[in-house]
C-alpha cells in the first residue's frame, strides 16, 4: 500500500476551535476532593471536574490534572450523564480518543491519537483492561472490544506510551482500563442487603436497558455483589432517516463479584469476580464494520468472558510493602454457522471462509505488584512501584468445510502467545511542588505456530516460534511553578513486539523488526479558585505531543485479502486540550484535539489519522429541586488529509441536550431521572474513522432507583 500525499495541509478551523475554547474558559462538570473547599457550602453534592477526578491507573493515585500525562477520568454520575448505547459512546467526550469501524456494537474498536485502525491487529498498541485483565480480540470484519458500559463504575484512559511502563510495551496510544461496579457502591454503613433498578429507552432503533444490582453484606466484611443487564436495540436510522444495517442487537451481561476483609487492622482481602457478556444474532452481514456484502450473511454468536481471584495486603505499619497479586482468566469468542458462500460471479460461489467458523482467544494471566513508600529527609518523599506480569494466550480459529476443518486462515492464523514483563516506577515529590517519575519496563514475548491445516486440505507442519524483547524507559515530570501555574513533560520510548497473525501471515515466517516508538509531551496546566466570583473555580490542561514510530506496521485489504506493509518512519503530533469551570449552580466543560499523522518515509498522509474536534458543554444546576440541565456542542473539522485508501470528510456540527433530576426527599428519594435529545436538529454525517453514517436524532430517557 502506497501512502501518497494528496494536497497541502488546512488547518480547517481546528485553530478556531482552540481560541474559542480557551477564551470562553468552558467547563467540566463535577468537582473532586480537593475542589471542595473552592465550592460553597450549600449541603448538596458540588459537580466534580473531569480534571479533579482522583487518577488509580498511574502509580499512585493522585489528582488529573496534577498528573504529568494526558490522562481522563469517567466516573460513574460522567458515564451515567452519556446514557451511552455501546462502550464507543463513552469516549466522545475525551480529546484525542475516537471509536472507529461502525455503529454495530460488534464493529466498534478505538483509536487514539491517530493510532488504531478496523482492519488492523492492533494488540499492545492501545491496551485495554478490565479490572486488570488484559483484553484483546482480532477478527477482521469485526471489533476489537465486546462489553455494557452498565457493567463499569469507572473509566481510566491514558493517552500515550509513557503509559508502557506499567501496562505492556507497545502502548503507543495509550491505555484504557475499566473497573466494574462494587458491592460498596450500593451499601450505606450497616446495610446487610441494598442495590439498585434501573431501565433506560432509546428512540433511535427504539432500545431499551434493563438492569438490576443486588449487593449485600451478610455478615461483617463479606462484601457480595450480583448484577444483570439486558439490552436490545433495532436499526437504528441516520440524519436522514435511512436505516443503518446491522446495527441491532440484544445482548446480555452479568457481574458477579466477593470480596472479604480481614486482619487486624482490615488491611488483607480476598476477592473474586465473573464477568459474562453475550449476544445472539441471526443472519448478520459477516462484514461489521464496511458492510461489504461480498461475504454474505453468517449466524453469529459472541460471548466475553473474565474471572478473577486476587489477596491484597496494604501491611499497616510497614512503609515498604503493599501488594496486590491475581490471577485471570480471559475467554473471547465467536462462533459462526449458517456462513453464505462468496461469489465472485454468478456461477462462481465457494465456501472460502467454511461453512461454519470459530475465532477464540484464551487467555491466562497473571500479576503481581508492590508500593514502597520513603521518606527522603524533611520535603522528599519516594513512592516505588515494582511489579512482574505475564500471560499466555491460544488464538484458535477453525473453518469447518464439507469434507474436513482448516486451522486458521492466511491473515488469522492458529497458534500460542507468552509474554512476561517486568517493571519499577518511582515517583519522587519534593514539597508537593515538584514530582519526578522515572519508569523502566523489560518484556519478553514469545510466538508460536504449530502443525496446521491450509485452505486446501493440506496439513503442513510449521512448528515455528519467534521471540523478542522489548524495552520501555519513560521520564516524566510536574512542576507546580505557583499555586495557579504549572508545567509538565515527559520522554517516553517503548518497542512494540510482532503480534502472531503479523509474525505468521501467509503460512510463513514473515521476519519483522520491532516497531519503534519515541514520544515527547510536554504541558500546562491553570487552577484558579474563586477567579470571577466568590466560590467559583476554573482547571485547565493542555498537552502538546510527538510521537515518532520506526518500522510501524499498517494493515489492508488489498482486494482480496488482508495484507500489512511496513513503513519505514511515521509521525504523530497534536494538542488535546480540557477545561473545566463551575460555581455553585452554572458550570461548564471543554475538550479539543488536533491531530497529525504523516508518512515520514513517502511524503504522505498515515490512515485513521481524526478530524479535528472539540466540545463545549454548558450547563446549569437547581439545587432546590437538585435538577442539572444543559447544552452540548459537538464540532469536527473537515478532513482532507487522508491516506491513499480512505476517503475525505465533512466537518459538522451536533448539538444535544441533557437534563438530571435526583430527588432527595420523599418517595422518590434514592432515585434519578434523566433525560437526552442527541443530534437535536437531525443532522446527516459520518465521522471520518467509521465505516457508516452517524445516528439521527435520538430522545433517550433513564430512571433508575436504589433501594
Amino acid at each position: 500500500m502506497g501512502l501518497k500525499k494528496t494536497g497541502n495541509s488546512r488547518l480547517m478551523g481546528g485553530v478556531a476551535l482552540w481560541v474559542l475554547a480557551f477564551n470562553c474558559g468552558a467547563a467540566a462538570q463535577d468537582l473532586a476532593p480537593d475542589a471542595a473547599s473552592a465550592a460553597p457550602a450549600t449541603g448538596q453534592d458540588q459537580p466534580v471536574s473531569v480534571l479533579q477526578q482522583i487518577v488509580v491507573s498511574a502509580g499512585v493515585p493522585k489528582v488529573a490534572i496534577d498528573t504529568p500525562q494526558a490522562v481522563t477520568v469517567l466516573d460513574q454520575e460522567r458515564i451515567d450523564d452519556l446514557q451511552p448505547r455501546s462502550i464507543g459512546d463513552v469516549f466522545e467526550e475525551i480529546p484525542g480518543v475516537t471509536p472507529i469501524g461502525s455503529n454495530s456494537i460488534l464493529g466498534e474498536s478505538i483509536n487514539i491519537r491517530g493510532i488504531g485502525e478496523a482492519l488492523s491487529g492492533d494488540e499492545t498498541r492501545i491496551i485495554m483492561q478490565v479490572d486488570g485483565v488484559n483484553k484483546f480480540f482480532e477478527q477482521y470484519r469485526m471489533g476489537s472490544f465486546f462489553s455494557d458500559p452498565e457493567l463499569y463504575k469507572q473509566i481510566e484512559v491514558l493517552r500515550g506510551p509513557a503509559s508502557s511502563t506499567l501496562y505492556g510495551s507497545g502502548a503507543m496510544g495509550g491505555v484504557i482500563t475499566f473497573t466494574t461496579k462494587d458491592a460498596s457502591d450500593f451499601l450505606d454503613s450497616g446495610d446487610l442487603i441494598g442495590g439498585r433498578l434501573k431501565t433506560s429507552w432509546d428512540s433511535n432503533g427504539n432500545g431499551w436497558l434493563g438492569s438490576a444490582i443486588i449487593a449485600a453484606e451478610p455478615v461483617k466484611n463479606l462484601e457480595l455483589l450480583g448484577a444483570l443487564n439486558y439490552r436490545q436495540s433495532q436499526d437504528i436510522t441516520d440524519g436522514q432517516g435511512n436505516e443503518v444495517p446491522d446495527t441491532d442487537f440484544n445482548s446480555i451481561n452479568g457481574l458477579i463479584k466477593a470480596r472479604y476483609t480481614f486482619g487486624e487492622n482490615d488491611d488483607q482481602s480476598v476477592f473474586a469476580n465473573y464477568q459474562n457478556w453475550s449476544s445472539d444474532e441471526d443472519n448478520q452481514n459477516y462484514d461489521q464494520i464496511s458492510w461489504e456484502n461480498t461475504f454474505g450473511d453468517v449466524d453469529r454468536t459472541v460471548t466475553d468472558q473474565t474471572a478473577i481471584i486476587g489477596y491484597q495486603n496494604a501491611f499497616t505499619g510497614n512503609d515498604l510493602l503493599d501488594v496486590k497479586a491475581q490471577v485471570s482468566w480471559s475467554d473471547t469468542r465467536v462462533e459462526q454457522k449458517n456462513q453464505d458462500p462468496i461469489c465472485y460471479g454468478p456461477n462462481s460461489c465457494v465456501y472460502s471462509l467454511g461453512m461454519s467458523s470459530e475465532y477464540s482467544y484464551e487467555t491466562w494471566q497473571g500479576k503481581a505488584d508492590n508500593v514502597a513508600t520513603f521518606q527522603l529527609g524533611e520535603d522528599w518523599m519516594a513512592y516505588v512501584t515494582t511489579g512482574i506480569d505475564g500471560q499466555y494466550q491460544e488464538r484458535l480459529n477453525p473453518r469447518h468445510f464439507a469434507n474436513y476443518t482448516q486451522s486458521g486462515s492466511n491473515s488469522h492464523p492458529e497458534g500460542e502467545t507468552v509474554n512476561v514483563g517486568g517493571y519499577a516506577q518511582a515517583e519522587l515529590v519534593w514539597n508537593d511542588r515538584i514530582t519526578l517519575i522515572p519508569g523502566m519496563r523489560i518484556d519478553y514475548s514469545n510466538v508460536s505456530v504449530g502443525s496446521y491445516v491450509n485452505s486446501k486440505g493440506t496439513t503442513v507442519d510449521l512448528n515455528e516460534d519467534k521471540s523478542a524483547v522489548g524495552y520501555s524507559p519513560k521520564l516524566a515530570a510536574m512542576i507546580k511553578m505557583s499555586e495557579w501555574l504549572g508545567v509538565f513533560g515527559s520522554v517516553a520510548h517503548t518497542e512494540r513486539l510482532p503480534s502472531l497473525d503479523e509474525v505468521f501471515s501467509n503460512y510463513v515466517v514473515n521476519d519483522l523488526d520491532k516497531e519503534l516508538s519515541n514520544n515527547f509531551e510536554a504541558g500546562v496546566t491553570l487552577s484558579f479558585d474563586d477567579l470571577i466570583m466568590g466560590g467559583d473555580a476554573f482547571r485547565l490542561k493542555g498537552t502538546a505531543f510527538r510521537n515518532n514510530v520506526t518500522n510501524y506496521y499498517a494493515s489492508y485489504w488489498n482486494g482480496s485479502s488482508v495484507v500489512t506493509e511496513v513503513i519505514p518512519k511515521a509521525r504523530y503530533e497534536g494538542l488535546e486540550l480540557e477545561a473545566s469551570y463551575w460555581t455553585e449552580s452554572v458550570y461548564g466543560s471543554l475538550g479539543a484535539s488536533l491531530i497529525r499523522g504523516n508518512n515520514v518515509s513517502t511524503g504522505g498522509y498515515m490512515n485513521a489519522v481524526p478530524a479535528d474536534s472539540a466540545f463545549l458543554k454548558i450547563g446549569y444546576v437547581y439545587r432546590p429541586w437538585n435538577l442539572d440541565f444543559g447544552w452540548k456542542g459537538d464540532f469536527y473539522a473537515a478532513q482532507d488529509r487522508v491516506g491513499s485508501d480512505e476517503q475525505e470528510t465533512a466537518g459538522y456540527v451536533l448539538h444535544n441536550l441533557y437534563a438530571a433530576w435526583k430527588p432527595e426527599e420523599g418517595f422518590m428519594a434514592d432515585s434519578e431521572v434523566r433525560f437526552n435529545v442527541d443530534n437535536v436538529f437531525d443532522k446527516s454525517y459520518r465521522n471520518h474513522l467509521s465505516e457508516d453514517e452517524g445516528a439521527g436524532r435520538s430522545f433517550k430517557l433513564s430512571f433508575a432507583k436504589k433501594f
